[in-house]
């Protein structure tokens, strides 16, 4: 018997049993390329959709955060602008020329500096909500009071700004050293522009 034979006549034989073998094998096979093939590509794609969305979850809550900071900076740099105006600055133009004269001649007496004259002046800072006065003011004395009065100036809690300062030494008769003069101008700013 050939090896066509033997098998022909198993299959007879055994064909009750082999025929929904072959079916249940055949149905498999069509429900592997027909259903899980398909939804596999499909989670596939549903895991890498589901990783950029993640990613997109992370850069929106990373960009939602920097626009949180940047509104707490913005708020906190309007509330520091804010007091700046309100506590710092001069709050018109006659506190601003009060600061200027009497507040810069008593830190020059306080300094050990001879008051010699000033020039007070005003005007509008272009492009600006602020207006500047400004004084030429011009002392007498030695270097050393020259720096006090500088430093007083410098660590002032009113707001006044040293725009130049121009030093000259005049000799005494008779002396090898002498007094100096500086002129100098100074500064502030306040919010509120002037009427006249």
């Amino acid at each position: 018997m050939t090896l066509a034979q033997f098998s022909r006549r198993i299959f007879d034989e055994r064909k009750g049993i082999l025929l929904p073998l072959l079916v249940v094998v055949v149905a498999n096979i069509a429900t592997l390329v027909l259903g899980v093939l398909p939804l596999r590509t499909a989670v596939a794609a549903a895991e890498s959709e589901g990783t950029q969305a993640t990613l997109q979850l992370g850069e929106a809550r990373r960009q939602q955060r920097e626009a949180e900071q940047a509104r707490s900076s913005k708020e906190n740099a309007d509330n520091d602008l804010r007091r700046f105006y309100d506590g710092v600055l001069p709050r018109d133009l006659p506190t601003a020329q009060k600061t200027m004269n009497l507040w810069v001649t008593e830190a020059a007496r306080d300094a050990g500096l001879e008051f010699q004259g000033s020039q007070f002046d005003w005007g509008e800072v272009r492009d600006s909500a602020l207006s500047r006065a400004f004084s030429r003011i011009t002392l007498q004395g030695s270097y050393a009071s020259i720096r006090r009065f500088l430093h007083a100036v410098e660590t002032a809690e009113e707001f006044v700004v040293v725009e130049s300062v121009e030093l000259v030494q005049h000799a005494d008769q008779g002396t090898a050293s002498g007094a100096l003069e500086v002129s100098l101008i100074v500064s502030t700013y306040f919010l509120t522009k002037p009427t006249s």
